[in-house]
C-alpha cells in the first residue's frame, strides 16, 4: 500500500543513492547530467537545467526573459506562494489574471486585458497539474510579444494536446518541482526547459557562480 501522507520511495534505488552519496559529487557530477539528459527525452527537450528548487527555476525563468524593476508580471493568484515571490525578488508588479470556472486555470481572456507597456512576461500555473490553455496563451504572448512561463509543478507528465509539458513548444520557459510532495521527487529540487539553445547556454553560466 502506498501511504497518503508519507513520501513513497522504492527501495530498489539504495543501490544507487549509496554509490552517488560516495561519489564525492552530491550537486554536481554525471548523476546530474544523466538526469537532465532523461529529463529532456522525457518531454523531447534537451535544453534542461536540473535546479535546487522550483522556485530557482522561476526565479532563472524571470531573469532570462529581462524582469526587472518597475516591470509587470502577469499571474495567478491561485497557486503557492512561492509561485510569485520571484517575480517580487525582482523587483517587479504582479498583476492578478482571474482564473476559469472549469479547470481553475488562469483565464487567457483575462490576462489580455491586464497587458500593459509595463508588462514584461506572463506566468501560468497548471494547477493540479492540468494545463492551461496554451493555445490561446501562446497567440497571446506571441501577438504582443512577451515570454510566457510556465509553472509546472503539479504537471510533470501532462501533455497539452500530445505534447509533453515542458517541450516549450507553446511556452518559453517551463518549470517543474521536484519538492517532497510532488510527483517526481529528490527530497527537494526542480528543473527548468528552455526553448532556445541561447537562453540554454545562458542559464547555465547564471544557475551555479558561472560554471558551465
Amino acid at each position: 500500500m502506498i501511504p497518503l501522507f508519507k513520501v513513497f520511495v522504492n527501495r530498489g534505488i539504495n543501490d544507487s543513492l549509496l554509490m552517488t552519496i560516495h561519489s564525492g559529487w552530491l550537486g554536481e557530477g554525471k548523476k546530474a547530467k544523466v538526469f537532465e539528459e532523461k529529463l529532456g527525452k522525457r518531454v523531447s527537450n534537451p535544453y534542461c537545467l536540473a535546479l535546487s528548487a522550483g522556485t530557482h527555476g522561476l526565479h532563472l525563468a524571470l531573469v532570462l526573459a529581462g524582469v526587472g524593476e518597475g516591470d509587470e508580471v502577469i499571474t495567478t493568484p491561485l497557486t503557492c506562494t512561492a509561485t510569485n515571490w520571484p517575480i517580487l525578488y525582482q523587483k517587479a508588479r504582479i498583476v492578478w489574471a482571474d482564473i476559469k470556472v472549469d479547470d481553475l486555470n488562469i483565464d487567457p481572456s483575462d490576462v489580455e486585458r491586464k497587458i500593459t507597456e509595463k508588462t514584461k512576461a506572463i506566468m501560468c500555473v497548471h494547477w493540479g497539474g492540468y494545463p492551461c490553455d496554451m493555445n490561446e496563451l501562446s497567440n497571446i504572448v506571441i501577438n504582443y510579444k512577451l515570454p510566457l512561463i510556465e509553472d509546472a509543478a503539479h504537471a510533470f507528465g501532462a501533455t497539452y494536446h500530445n505534447v509533453p509539458v515542458g517541450n516549450c513548444t507553446f511556452a518559453d520557459y517551463t518549470m517543474f518541482s521536484f519538492q517532497a510532495i510532488k510527483h517526481l521527487t529528490c527530497g527537494d529540487g526542480g528543473a527548468l526547459f528552455v526553448k532556445t539553445e541561447e537562453d540554454y547556454k545562458r542559464a547555465k553560466l547564471l544557475r551555479w557562480y558561472g560554471i558551465d
